[in-house]
Formats: structure tokens, C-alpha cells, sequence
């Protein structure tokens, strides 16, 4: 054994192998007592080291004391403490981190290391993805970063907490992405599908989807409470006197299979627009086929106030409407298009025809204006040869000369 005021012991164990043992005081529990740790090693000159470095950390203030708290449990403890989440980000984050459990969970959050992130990457992006019980191939690079952009949030709070020394997920390399273009319409191939669908029960959802630009969940959660169709509150909502209009305030999406209705997805997604004639009568006629509707179902009518609701007043899910326009895409001969491309549509149409981009971020109530020009506002091919003809234009070059 070494001298009594050695603080490093050498230790002989049952089997005759050496090990060299320190006690040092690593800082305070939580209760106010000293928090004393024992650490071991295989040799003398690893156990110096390990000595020098805890006492020259603790020095600076950096020393994180080991934990044997799983990362698994340590992501469930952070994900439960996010309470300024939407229930549907919660439910996504909560999703996105299960691969991490499954693979890494049982691994010491402070034994993390950026080789098991790397694997982890390695594994998700070519073998990761699961469709019911059964394991598939190969996962978009984007939803691999998505993953480890969640995981990164939470290590930095377990940094914070000083659970950890560092962020190893800051150290892993990112998988590129090739950005794909949203699919737009064009305003001719907009106008055809609003002349097929007329009349159609449906019709004020696509308006609002295509000329409105509303969120998914916005317009399946609007209600006739929100709707102005006189203009009587036209002041109060800030619009010129008389302007019929809608004010946004809810959402109605999926998480997790059931749906939930709540405020729209930012602050600024909460807001009013003004609403034309066409959609002013089109609402009306509506109106009236609801009455009939909760006429002829009597009481089995669910009056939930909703605007797009079926015959017996209940309100839509957001996927059978998402469904249901791509149908209807379909039918009328026009490139099927998901729902959320109608919404860049709007803004696109918006910018092509010179609207500020300040008013488009409005309209569309987005939390920015950069937001809306680097991901909503598209070229389109269509587009190209009135550019050309307006910089021959400047040029003072007639078509002809080319």
C-alpha cells in the first residue's frame, strides 16, 4: 500500500491485479454535503493523470461529475420539461428521439461519445426507417439531421445542467442535403382547379387553401365565430370600414393519430384577412347547406361551429381533406400537388405578381419575411419568358432580334 498521506491507494484485488484508487471531493450535493467520488485505475501514472486533470477542472469550473443517469431517461426527463411545445412539435421531438433510445439509450449520458453518434448516423440513414413492425431501408438525409439537431438541444441543456462536459452531437458531420423544389401551380393551372371544383362541397376549403393560403389546420379549425361576412368589426380588426374578413386564432392537426385543436403555429399565424366577394358568397351558400344538413340529421347533427365540417356538422380530419385534394387534383387533369404546396402557391403567385414580400409573410403569418422568401416563394418555368421579354425590354431589344 502506499504511504499514508499518498492520496493515491494501490489497491490488490481477489484475483492479485493491481489497481491504484483515489477519493477527491468533487463539489456539493444537493442537500449541501460534500460530494466525495472514488475513482480507479489500472495503473499509477493513468490514475496522476486522472487526479491532475479532475483538481485543474474543478479549478476552472469546467469538472462535471460522472452520473449514471441512462441517456435514455435523461431525454425522457428533458422532453417532459419542454412545456412551451405545441403538442404536435412535442409528439415529432418525441418520435425523432425514439431511434436514439432504441440504439444508444442504456449508454451513460456522460459516457456518450461522438463515435456512438456516428454510428447511430450510420445506422438511421441506411437502415433506420420502420414501417409498422417492419425494419426498411434507408431514411432521407434531412430527417438523419433532424435527429441529431433534437438530440443536440437536448445536450446542450444536460451542458447547462452540467450533466456533461460538452455536446458530442456538435462534433458529428452533418448529412448533405439536395434541397428539392416545391411543386407549384401556376395562376392558369390555380384557376382551373377552383372552375372544376365549384359548387363542390369543398370549394371554400380550396379557396382558402389556394387563394388564402391557410395552413392545413388552419382551415379545417375555422369557425363560423370567426368570420366576419358583413364587415361590421371591419375597424376593429384593423381592415377599411365595411371589409367582410376572417380572423385565424385555431388549428385543428393530427398528433399521434388523434386531433387536437389549439392556437395557430406561430404568433404572427394568428391573424385576419380580408375576404373577397366570390369567397363572401361562396361562405354564404355554404351556410345554407348547413342548415339543411342540421335539418335533415336533426339530432344527430354535432354543431361544432366548424366551417368545413360533412353532413352531420362534424368537423374534417386534417389527412382525409389533405386526401381529399389530391383527388380531386386528380380529376380535374392538373399535376397532383400535396395540400401544403397550395400554400406555396399562394406566395409564389404573391411574388410573381410584385406584392411585397413584407405583406406575403403577413398574409401567409409566417414569424419572418426571410422565412417566407428562402422557403415559400418559388420560380416558375412559365415565368422565365416574361423575365426574358422584360430584360429585352430594358435592353431596348424587340423578340424578334434574337
Amino acid at each position: 500500500m502506499g504511504r499514508k498521506s499518498d492520496p493515491i491507494k494501490k489497491v490488490v484485488l481477489k484475483d492479485g491485479s493491481v489497481r491504484h484508487r483515489f477519493v477527491i471531493d468533487v463539489g456539493r450535493k444537493s442537500d449541501g454535503s460534500r460530494d466525495q467520488r472514488t475513482f480507479t485505475y489500472p495503473t499509477l501514472k493513468e490514475a496522476k493523470a486522472a487526479r491532475a486533470r479532475i483538481i485543474s477542472e474543478k479549478a476552472q469550473g469546467t469538472f462535471v461529475a460522472p452520473t449514471n443517469l441512462l441517456l435514455a431517461d435523461y431525454l425522457d426527463t428533458w422532453l417532459e420539461g419542454k412545456r412551451k411545445l405545441r403538442a404536435g412539435t412535442k409528439r415529432l421531438y418525441f418520435d425523432t428521439l425514439k431511434p436514439v433510445k432504441e440504439r444508444l439509450g442504456r449508454v451513460p449520458l456522460g459516457k456518450l461519445t461522438k463515435g456512438d453518434v456516428d454510428k447511430l448516423v450510420t445506422w438511421r440513414f441506411k437502415h433506420g426507417r420502420r414501417i409498422g413492425n417492419k425494419q426498411k431501408q434507408s431514411v432521407e438525409p434531412r430527417t438523419v439531421n433532424f435527429m441529431l439537431m433534437v438530440l443536440s438541444q437536448a445536450l446542450d441543456s444536460a451542458e447547462r445542467e452540467g450533466l456533461i462536459g460538452r455536446n458530442v452531437v456538435k462534433l458529428v458531420e452533418r448529412l448533405s442535403v439536395v434541397k428539392k423544389e416545391m411543386s407549384t401551380w401556376t395562376a392558369k393551372q390555380a384557376q382551373m382547379f377552383l372552375h372544376h371544383m365549384r359548387g363542390d362541397r369543398l370549394y371554400v376549403a380550396y379557396v382558402l387553401s389556394i387563394v388564402y393560403g391557410m395552413r392545413r389546420g388552419e382551415v379545417v379549425g375555422l369557425r363560423w365565430s370567426a368570420l366576419d361576412l358583413t364587415g361590421e368589426f371591419a375597424e376593429e380588426r384593423g381592415l377599411e370600414a365595411g371589409t367582410p374578413s376572417l380572423s385565424v386564432r385555431s388549428s385543428r392537426v393530427m398528433v399521434a393519430g388523434a386531433v387536437v385543436e389549439g392556437a395557430p403555429k406561430t404568433v404572427r399565424g394568428s391573424r385576419t384577412l380580408p375576404l373577397d366577394e366570390d369567397l363572401v358568397n361562396a361562405l354564404r351558400v355554404l351556410r345554407s347547406y348547413q342548415r339543411v344538413d342540421q335539418l335533415n340529421a336533426g339530432d344527430a347533427y354535432e354543431d361544432g361551429d366548424h366551417v368545413i365540417c360533412d353532413e352531420l356538422g362534424r368537423a374534417y380530419y386534417p389527412t382525409r381533406y389533405s386526401y381529399a385534394f389530391q383527388r380531386r387534383a386528380k380529376e380535374a387533369g392538373l399535376p397532383v400537388i400535396r395540400l401544403h404546396d397550395a400554400r406555396h402557391t399562394t406566395g409564389t403567385l404573391m411574388h410573381l405578381r410584385g406584392v411585397p414580400v413584407a405583406v406575403i409573410s403577413a398574409w401567409l403569418g409566417h414569424a419572418s419575411a426571410d422565412f417566407t422568401m428562402r422557403t415559400y416563394v418559388h420560380s416558375q418555368t412559365a415565368e422565365l419568358g416574361n423575365a426574358r421579354a422584360s430584360l429585352n425590354h430594358a435592353l431596348g431589344r424587340s423578340e424578334t432580334d434574337q
